[in-house]
This record gives structure tokens, C-alpha cells and sequence, in this order.
């Protein structure tokens, strides 16, 4: 057994206090048009698996509340098969084997956390699915995978030899995670990052879309995805190049100034996602990937170039200090985390740079699809940039598909589409006129007056939690001072001076430790508890009284 790393800690953590939740499935679908043997992917799927020892790692228990990881050495891989071509709506049908794929929790003690599906919807046409839980991958690993057996698939079809890629394992790369080398870097680079960000608002509220936050984030969410088009995406590359920026950088300025428009907020903090792979891990397939805050601020009467160059001297920082895992950074800035959203950041822009993996067999094509939706979000509000690239094998002049995954409990479909809308409607402007002051283009976008009813929070996840109707009430002053709950929050927090009316996360407490918390704790009471109570009741007293209403019940 070997211990999970901190990517996999953050999604192991969610995942417990919301195991309804499906924010942390990811499906690729695979579709191929021509000539295609099913029995040939099959096995070089299996011998994929036998090559990458991510995909057959399952999660075994610890007395530390935090469990660990081991490499299954043989496993049973299965791809289920349907034959869609003589339903009464392939479509209809297609799409409820889909929800299932999707929607069907894994168990996180048993190999593989992935699972396949091929579908035959024509002849000549077939689709494979391919759902992974993120403790095993992240976007890059998916590539890497699927790019291992497609080449497999094309040596074998064509006679020739395959001949894998070299990658040290993920479990090589964990133990390099706990090296003092790796550990000096990720302390140099906390200590860059809360400098960085010292002062500043960790949240992007936007008034006048979107409903009240919810105390408790749970993970619902929608999606729409949007098509920009090859000769606009060729504009804004031809754009980006004169001005000496990458794509990417020119992309983020305009979400930017979308974002400064609907929040009223010139400074913002916007979660990027990064690779954070060390350059002898990048064809390892595995859990790395890490997210860091960019903080812009954003002069709408500077050119709207002046805003691209931010972006990407913010971008190119980050990358240079990638390895600060977010749970260090909450707790160097002393951020709650209380609401299990993620206290840097509550909206996301990120690019899926990976490509689809070419497959050069004759009569065949492919292309993919990513990012399907799960019915669920980790973010209020979360963009991904599909280029070509990533969804066409052949690379061809396709143009970009914007993913924009949002809360439920914060937008509803009218709010999302309002803003891709007027993010290409920014866009437009921009790359007609770059060196123009940003706040001056398109001004038609751009955010109507305040609703009353508005509640704004100024604090993502630092917010109190309401008692709702049902819930635990308090206990009484007589509830006696060395409770169960009061001695674990004394042992995690490693303090002395709490009492019953502290609250875990305003003394120090983080989600992280909320798991051994509740460790600590059922050593003591000898009852199972669900770490979501804690966020619920962050105070001995109330988790008191929350508890023993369990009891009884």
C-alpha cells in the first residue's frame, strides 16, 4: 500500500461528504465511422490496463481516517457491448445507457475505478465510453490512456508492432511527491502564492444572475456547451500571434472582462488547472493534476491587450510554482473551508491542451468527446476550452467548443447561455478592436441593475450555516464540557483552549482534517458518523446534540 497524494486527498475528501455526488466522473467518448473490430479494442483496452497501474488501484482502509492506495496486480476487465441499430430510437436509447454510465457510483475498494462501453449505432459507426473516477486520472492521463490503446488498435490492424510509450508508474510518482526535494519545492511555492494572494477576494458573486448561495455547495450542476467557429477562432489566433500572447491568455482576458462586467469586481481570483507534472512523469497515467488562484486586476479604460499581457505573465507565473497543493495554500492563507466549496476560488476557466489521439488505420476516422456531463459541478461557474485538436484526431480546421459546467444552485440554463453570449459577443469586439480600453467594447454586455432580494456573500464557504427546519437544535448550557466531540477537536487541532462553543474551522480546521476528526471521534464514541455533519455543525455543541439525535432515531 502506498498514501494517496494530495490531488487524490482533495477528491477522496469531497467524494466522502457527498457520496451521492458524481462531480468527480469524467467520461471521454470515443466515436469511430468506418470499418471497426470490437474484439481487437477489447483486448487493447485490457492490455492498456496491465501497463498502467492507476487503473488498477483501489482505495483500502487506515486507522488514520485518510485511507491508502494499492495496485491490484490482476484484475477482470469488462466492456459491455449494445447494439443500438435496431432500437426504436437509437438516440433515446443511446443516451439512457449513457446516464447509466455516468451516474453509477464506483466502489472506491474495488478495481478498476474505470469502466467501458462500446455502442453499434450504425453500420460503420460505433462509439466507445470510457468513465474514470478522478482519483485514478486527470485529462491528460484519459489521453495518454486512450492514446496507448488506440496505437494498439492501429498496430494490430495494420500487422504492425506496438511499442508503448516508457512512463515510470503513479506509484513511483506519489513516493516522488513525498521526497524532501519535492516537499522543499511545494514549501517554496506556498510561501510564493500566499504572498501572491495576501489581501485578496476570494469569491466572484454575480448579483444580478443566478440564485442565493446555498451554505452547504452540493455539487449539482448543468452544462451547454458552445461552438466558436473556425474563422473566429482563426482571428483571435491571428490576433493573439501579433500581439505576442498565446490563445489561451487572450481567451482568460475576455472572461475576465465578462466576469468584471456581471460582478462589478476590477480584481478578481479565477482557478486555472494545471498540469503539475514533473517532466520524467508526463507520460505516467494517474491523479496530478493541481489548480491554482490567478489574481487580475482587471482597468477598463486599459486596452484590452493590456489585460491579455496580464493574463499571461499570470499564467506563465503559476506554472512556475504549480506544485503548491490547494490544501496547503488554505491553510498558509488561513481560509475556511466550511462550505466544501473550494475556498480560493468559486469559478474556473481552464484548456484541455491534450489531443485527441490520431488513429492512421485506412477507412477509418475518429474523434472525441469530453467533458460529458455528469449532472454534477466542483465550481459555481467552470469554462474549459476544447480546440480542435482535442476533439478531432485529423486536427482539421474545426474551431473550439467552450464548455461552461455551472451550479444549479447558483444559475440556471438562461444565466449560462447569457454568458457564453456575451462572451463571444465580447470576444468579437476584442479581436475587431484589441488595443481599444476593454470596459469600452461591446457595451451592451453588460450586467443589469441588482436584483433587491439579492443575499452576497462576501466570503466563499466562510459563511454560517443556518439551522434548518429538522435539524439538530443546540444543546443547553448544561451539556458538560468534556464531551466526545470537544476532546477530538482538542486532539485534531492540537489546542487546549477550545471549548464547546468553538468552531472547527475558525480555530484552524480545514476540510481535510475533517476526515480524521471523525476518525478521532468514533474511536472515542464507537458509532459511524458522516463527515458532512461536520459542516454542518462545525461546534462540539452542536455536533452534540446533532449526534445524539442520530442516536436516538
Amino acid at each position: 500500500m502506498f498514501p494517496l497524494s494530495a490531488a487524490q486527498q482533495i477528491v477522496w475528501l469531497q467524494q466522502q461528504v457527498l457520496p451521492e455526488s458524481r462531480a468527480y466522473h469524467a467520461t471521454a467518448v470515443v466515436e469511430f465511422h468506418g470499418e471497426f473490430d470490437p474484439v481487437v479494442i477489447r483486448r487493447c483496452i485490457a492490455d492498456a490496463v496491465g501497463r498502467h497501474d492507476a487503473f488498477r488501484i483501489r482505495m483500502c482502509d487506515t486507522d488514520s481516517g485518510i485511507p491508502a492506495q494499492e495496485v491490484v496486480a490482476d484484475i477482470s476487465v469488462e466492456v459491455s457491448q449494445y447494439d443500438l441499430r435496431d432500437a426504436d430510437d437509437p438516440a433515446v436509447r443511446r443516451g439512457e445507457l449513457l446516464r447509466g454510465q455516468v451516474s453509477t457510483a464506483f466502489d472506491l475498494r474495488t478495481a478498476p475505478l474505470v469502466r467501458w462501453m462500446l455502442l453499434h449505432l450504425a453500420d460503420g459507426h460505433w462509439q466507445l465510453v470510457m468513465t474514470e473516477h478522478h482519483l485514478v486520472h486527470d485529462g491528460r492521463s484519459t489521453v495518454i490512456f486512450l492514446g496507448d490503446v488506440l496505437d494498439q488498435y492501429a498496430a494490430e490492424m495494420s500487422g504492425g508492432d506496438h511499442v508503448p510509450e516508457a512512463a515510470p508508474s503513479y506509484e513511483e510518482y506519489v513516493a516522488h511527491t513525498g521526497s524532501d526535494e519535492y516537499r522543499a519545492r511545494v514549501a517554496a511555492d506556498v510561501a510564493w502564492w500566499a504572498e501572491r494572494l495576501d489581501g485578496a477576494r476570494f469569491s466572484i458573486d454575480f448579483p444580478t444572475l443566478g440564485t442565493r448561495r446555498s451554505a452547504l455547495f452540493d455539487h449539482r450542476g448543468g452544462q451547454f456547451r458552445q461552438v466558436l467557429s473556425a474563422p473566429l477562432m482563426d482571428q483571435v489566433r491571428d490576433v493573439a500571434q501579433e500581439s505576442g500572447h498565446t490563445v489561451f491568455a487572450t481567451l482568460l482576458a475576455v472572461y475576465s472582462e465578462l466576469c468584471r462586467r456581471h460582478s462589478g469586481q476590477d480584481e478578481l481570483v479565477i482557478g486555472m488547472p494545471l498540469a503539475n507534472r514533473p517532466v520524467e512523469f508526463e507520460h505516467t497515467v494517474g491523479m496530478m493534476v493541481g489548480a491554482v488562484p490567478l489574481r487580475l486586476a482587471i482597468d477598463p479604460l486599459a486596452p484590452g491587450s493590456d489585460l491579455a499581457e496580464e493574463a499571461m505573465t499570470a499564467v506563465f507565473d503559476a506554472i512556475d510554482h504549480e506544485s503548491a497543493p490547494i490544501q496547503d495554500l488554505v491553510t498558509a492563507l488561513k481560509r475556511s473551508s466550511k462550505g466544501l466549496g473550494n475556498p480560493l476560488f468559486n469559478i474556473m476557466f481552464a484548456m484541455h491542451d491534450a489531443p485527441c489521439p490520431p488513429v492512421k488505420i485506412p477507412g477509418l476516422s475518429v474523434n472525441m468527446e469530453i467533458a460529458v456531463s455528469a449532472g454534477s459541478t466542483k465550481f459555481d461557474l467552470s469554462v474549459v476550452v476544447m480546440p480542435d485538436k482535442v476533439l478531432q484526431a485529423d486536427h482539421g480546421d474545426h474551431g473550439y467548443e467552450l464548455v461552461w459546467e455551472y451550479s444549479t444552485q447558483m444559475f440556471g440554463p438562461e444565466d449560462v447561455e447569457t454568458l457564453a453570449t456575451g462572451f463571444e459577443t465580447l470576444l468579437r469586439a476584442y479581436v475587431a478592436r484589441p488595443s481599444a480600453p476593454i470596459g469600452t467594447l461591446a457595451p451592451a454586455v453588460a450586467a443589469r441593475p441588482a436584483r433587491d432580494a439579492r443575499d452576497k456573500d462576501e466570503e466563499f464557504g466562510a459563511a454560517e450555516v443556518a439551522p434548518r427546519a429538522g435539524d439538530a437544535p443546540a444543546t443547553d448550557a448544561g451539556t458538560p464540557s468534556g464531551s466526545l466531540w470537544l476532546q477530538a477537536f482538542r486532539h485534531i487541532l492540537e489546542r487546549d483552549d477550545i471549548d464547546e462553543d468553538t468552531d472547527f474551522f475558525q480555530a484552524g480546521g480545514y476540510s481535510l482534517l475533517v476526515p480524521l476528526l471523525v476518525a478521532h471521534y468514533e474511536t472515542l464514541a464507537g458509532r459511524r458518523t458522516p463527515p458532512s455533519l461536520v459542516f454542518e455543525f462545525s461546534l462540539p455543541r452542536e455536533l452534540e446534540a446533532a449526534t445524539a439525535a442520530m442516536a436516538g432515531r
